[in-house]
């Protein structure tokens, strides 16, 4: 037929290069030439390489199957002589593999040398081996290969070439690789070659998903505004074809989401959801479908949310959305407002939280078990668990603490240890709850362990020293002793290299005065605290990571709270409700903070409270609160910080760091 015939001359390339590819003897496999569906050992011998030592090693497996990536988990066995050994069936049609093999964090990608073994009478066999490393594709197909062993554009178009030569039937599944290749190697547009393959293609009546999508993509290679005619009329027969094909689904993605009015956009989604059931494009993941597919679904759910207070569209989609969307769910609709409720920004009902969540954690769990369409080819399951893990730990987190709040200690202590890797003594909320489960447990002695480990890392909280100090009076340790109990629990390194971090983050600027109004009564002046050390924190009620801060800093102001020469103020700043005084008071008091509030002014220009706020802001360029700023006895700004990066302890030092340095340069 025509449109099988061998072309040479539109991927022509010379072959003198072909010799530079010979396999290196470190992946074999037993029978010595298998074929796709066989039983096969993989031997891998790391003597040479960076796993020679290794204890363990497991590895994935990365299957080029009828033109796509199939990857499997394995694990190996020793087998002596530094080699390892695993048993994998191949897959049905397998043209290739390629092998990544691990121990802990180091990977042997095989470096210049990929470990991969070719089925050379299998279709898509010099596809797979040509692809797998051209930069041109790196965002196509697996990226598991050495930098070092990415191919010249020329290298990837000769084993198109070689693919075209021996198997010609494999035409309709490679010419986009092909022509991209072409185009790239030769620095020249490629139109007629492209218009020629593309019009030869659309002959056929029942292209499949992936070469629906691979016309759309070669179309992109056209750049030439002449070529628009000609691109236009290939998609329009392209929708008129497959209506309800690639193409056509996502002009309907892109329509929906950038429907306004919001009827519109929910009846027409609701049409999408029959004409384009997502089980049946599991084979394909667009560009656009990339792009739009997730915001055209969140702006119906938050749509119904926000327009209707609404929240049984989105709990009834869980099934159906993505995993991103899951986690979105979760985070707007339990972890945002539990954080509010405890922060004290408004209230929530935790058994509302709960219903929520347990609508929606089982399904992310489920979303676990199988990779998710997007990554499928790309990551092996365990690859796929360990960056989900990443991705959902804030999450799994909230779980935690809501279970906490329930009472559920099991679902707790379950997720605690899930995410125990990631923020285990690392995380200073973390620790607190951690530390909180163990001696609910009665574990005494793990959570005293624990919490030295969490002062080692200077992840503490005010509810974890005083749990320390208990056990510490308990074991008969003096009350007297415990600072310099505390002190030998710290890593010195760590606080050496954090003071020269904070040192290093001084300034000596001029800052202009201010008078505002305190909650203890009367005024306060900047001007007035001349020969002190003055500690200024721009917070608001409406302000978690604000609220999130402040036992650290009540840890300093307890510090220094004998000192006369070292002042605190606490400034409220652009607050936008008429009783926020009385409500900052109220929050103040429930914490049992001693604090000083000052209250921004109202901004002559703008009406808001933030006169101060946006003096300091624009003078010395920064946004957002918390914002910290030190003043020396000499009325300069010394010190800046902006946010609030979860520590108490951490944060308590960088205070005292400051305070403890401006008190000795005024001693010189």
């Amino acid at each position: 037929m025509k449109n099988l015939k061998l072309i040479l001359f539109l991927f022509s390339v010379t072959t003198s290069i072909f010799a530079q590819d010979a396999p290196a003897q470190i992946l074999t496999l037993s029978p010595e030439h298998p074929n796709p569906g066989d039983e096969v050992i993989i031997t891998y011998n790391a003597a040479n390489g960076p796993l020679a030592n290794a204890m363990y090693v497991n590895g994935v497996v990365y299957t080029y199957d009828n033109f796509k990536w199939i990857t499997n988990d394995v694990t190996l066995k020793a087998a002596g002589d530094k080699k390892w050994e695993t048993k994998m069936k191949l897959s049905a049609h397998a043209s290739f593999i390629n092998c990544v093999f691990k121990s802990d964090t180091i990977v042997d990608k095989g470096e210049k040398m990929p470990h991969g073994y070719m089925f050379a009478q299998v279709p898509g066999a010099y596809t797979g081996w040509g692809i797998l490393r051209s930069r041109a594709f790196e965002n196509e197909v697996p990226n598991v290969v050495h930098d070092s062993a990415y191919i010249a554009d020329q290298v990837g178009l000769m084993w198109i070439n070689y693919e075209l030569q021996y198997h010609p039937e494999s035409r309709k599944k490679i010419f986009y690789y092909g022509l991209k290749l072409k185009k790239l190697a030769s620095g020249k547009e490629q139109s007629v070659a492209i218009k020629k393959e593309l019009r030869s293609l659309l002959t056929d009546t029942n292209l499949d998903h992936t070469t629906q999508y691979d016309v759309q993509k070669t179309l992109n290679l056209l750049e030439n505004t002449k070529d628009k005619v000609f691109s236009d009329s290939v998609q329009n027969v392209l929708v008129a074809k497959y209506p309800y094909g690639v193409l056509a689904r996502d002009k309907q993605i892109q329509e929906i989401f950038r429907e306004v009015d919001f009827a519109k956009k929910v009846k027409s989604y609701t049409e999408f959801e029959k004409n384009f059931p997502q089980n049946k494009f599991e084979d394909v993941y667009t560009d656009i479908e990339s792009l739009f597919y997730d915001k055209m679904i969140k702006s119906i759910v938050y749509g119904y949310i926000v327009n209707n207070k609404d929240y049984t569209y989105a709990l009834n989609s869980v099934k159906k959305v993505s995993f991103g969307n899951l986690l979105d769910y979760h985070w707007h609709l339990v972890s945002i407002p539990f954080d509010r409720d405890h922060d004290g920004i408004e209230k929530a009902s935790i058994e509302t939280l709960k219903k929520y969540a347990d609508i929606i954690m089982p399904e992310i769990e489920n979303r676990l078990t199988f990779v998710p369409k997007m990554y499928a080819g790309k990551l092996s399951l365990k690859e796929w668990q360990e960056q989900a893990l990443q991705m959902i730990s804030r999450e799994y987190f909230t779980y935690a603490k809501l279970a906490e709040a329930t009472k559920n200690y099991d679902v707790e202590e379950k997720y605690l240890a899930k995410i125990k890797p990631l923020f285990g003594y690392n995380d200073a909320t973390y620790n607190e709850v951690y530390t909180r489960m163990l001696l609910r447990k009665g574990q005494t002695a793990d959570a005293k362990n624990y919490m030295a480990l969490a002062v080692k890392q200077n992840q503490v909280t005010p509810e974890i020293l005083a749990s320390l100090k208990e056990i510490y009076l308990k074991e008969g340790g003096a009350a007297a002793g415990f600072d310099a109990y505390l002190e030998s629990l710290k890593s010195l390194s760590n606080i050496e290299e954090h003071k020269k971090k904070v040192i290093s983050e001084l300034i000596n600027l001029p800052i202009a005065g201010f008078e505002l109004e305190s909650s203890k009564g009367g005024k306060v002046k900047l001007a007035d605290q001349k020969g002190k050390i003055v500690v200024l924190d721009f917070w608001a009620m409406w302000c978690g990571p604000c609220k999130g801060a402040m036992p650290g800093m009540n840890m300093a102001v307890n510090k220094y709270k004998a000192d006369d020469n070292v002042k605190f103020y606490f400034v409220d700043t652009q607050e936008y409700i008429k009783d926020f005084k009385q409500q900052t008071q109220a929050f103040i008091k429930e914490k049992g903070f001693d604090f000083n509030v000052l209250y921004d002014g109202k901004n002559p220009k703008t009406g808001k409270m933030d006169v101060v706020y946006e003096q300091y802001s624009k003078a010395f360029k920064f946004s957002g609160i918390p914002e910290k700023m030190i003043i020396d006895q000499n009325g300069k700004l010394r010190w800046m910080s902006n946010g609030y990066f979860g520590s108490p302890s951490e944060l308590l030092d960088e205070i005292s760091i400051i305070v403890e340095h401006l008190k000795s340069e005024n001693k010189k």
